[in-house]
């Protein structure tokens, strides 16, 4: 059957083998098969999903596309952590260093913005220097030297899943749960840990936007897992507000820094909830001991050492991080209280400001981005500042802003 065909019969909702499957996204990956058609096939997936045997025969052709890790290089337990991705969402920049303090081994392979939502690649790229692209011996070699490395897929890591994600996100098949849960399990089946710690955001600044949909994700993930002997712990945590106080790439490895350093909130907060369910299940003990510990390592200074360990190793100088020239303070035009700050509106704003992709290949702006400057429940006056911007333009994003914030009498 020619593409064609095969787009045709997923666009009718019906199931598409593992051969048909190959015909199409292998080809995508060596260049026969075009983005348009690509596209075209990705839509009909995100319309008519897919069955869980579809779901597992592309995660097999993404690593296929690929090579894997020789984890019996790796000295110690390995254990991995993925976002389902969030506004100001840059846990994994501190529960590395944590897992690594703890004495276990998290080496990552992650991903560019989607949309609104940021990568975990775009913020590490905002550190001058700082090298996302590594061979599986550099990766292990990092990983054994730091106990945290992260990197982005190359030509030895699922390159199809690259060429798929950055299509995805100039496409409008952003959310379709299949391509979500093959895209996320097979960067973390490559890499080879035994335990998979999964945070599936939910809300109106997440990929996934209801409860349903992130069960419905989940238990994919879970049985994907399965299928290779590999424990998947998911949890669902909340993204109807941005996560922390920066959002924009460079501004959120600095507020990851300073949590490292101290600040609380609800970052913090999240961090050690996940940090606490990862490392009670690998060393099989109980939530509350695992959380002493975990917050021990934040407490204690260790954590924030090992991330600038890792950044030190993988070529990044933290010193000379840039942040953009004008930095535009957003004043409240009301009284009242700040009942709420929608994600998806700093999202847009800091994708205005040039801080994510409009369109595949887009480039991005490391140093914009948004700092909010009230939280939920604070009481507001009129010119109180609510957030800055930060942006290397003239364009007034005011009205964008304000929207993101509500004030009630």
């Amino acid at each position: 059957m020619g593409v064609l065909e095969i787009i045709e019969k997923k666009r009718v909702g019906l199931e598409l083998s593992k051969s048909e499957l190959k015909e199409v996204f292998m080809g995508y990956n060596d260049g026969t098969v075009e983005d348009y058609q690509m596209s075209s096939l990705l839509m009909a997936i995100t319309i008519n999903g897919m069955t869980f045997e579809e779901t597992l025969n592309l995660t097999d052709l993404i690593i296929a596309s690929g090579s894997t890790m020789d984890t019996n290089k790796v000295k110690g337990v390995m254990v991995d952590k993925h976002s389902t991705g969030g506004i100001g969402d840059k846990t994994s920049l501190i529960l590395g260093p944590v897992m690594a303090s703890l004495g276990l081994k998290m080496g990552k392979l992650s991903g560019r913005g989607l949309g609104i939502t940021g990568g975990t690649i775009d913020k590490l790229e905002s550190i001058p220097g700082f090298k996302v692209h590594l061979s599986k011996d550099e990766f292990i070699e990092c990983l054994n030297k730091v106990g945290f490395t992260e990197c982005e897929q190359t030509e030895e890591f699922t390159p199809l899943d690259k060429k798929i994600y950055n299509l995805r996100s100039v496409t409008g098949t952003v959310s379709s749960i299949p391509l979500i849960a093959s895209s996320i399990m097979s960067k973390k089946l490559v890499v080879g840990a035994d335990y998979i710690l999964i945070d599936l955001k939910v809300g109106s600044g997440a990929l996934i936007k209801t409860k349903s949909e992130a069960v419905e994700l989940a238990n994919t993930m879970i049985d994907i897992g399965k299928a290779y002997n590999k424990l998947v712990i998911p949890i669902l945590t909340n993204m109807s507000r941005p996560l922390g106080d920066n959002v924009g790439n460079a501004l959120e490895v600095l507020e990851a820094m300073d949590v490292l350093k101290g600040k609380t909130g609800v970052l913090r907060d999240l961090v050690v909830e996940l940090g606490s369910v990862l490392y009670s299940r690998v060393e099989n003990i109980n939530l509350d001991r695992a959380t002493k510990e975990v917050k021990r390592v934040l407490d204690d200074g260790s954590a924030y050492k090992k991330f600038m360990d890792f950044v030190r190793v993988q070529g990044g100088n933290i010193d000379k991080i840039e942040l953009a020239k004008k930095m535009v303070p957003v004043k409240s035009k009301t009284d009242g209280i700040l009942k709420d700050i929608s994600a998806s509106d700093i999202g847009e704003l800091a994708l205005e400001l040039g801080g994510g992709r409009m369109k595949k290949g887009d480039a991005i702006d490391y140093g914009v981005g948004v700092v909010i400057n009230k939280h939920i429940g604070d009481h507001i006056r009129e010119g109180d500042i609510l957030c800055y911007m930060y942006q290397n333009d003239e364009i007034d994003r005011e009205e964008l802003a304000l929207r993101a914030f509500s004030i009630v009498k």
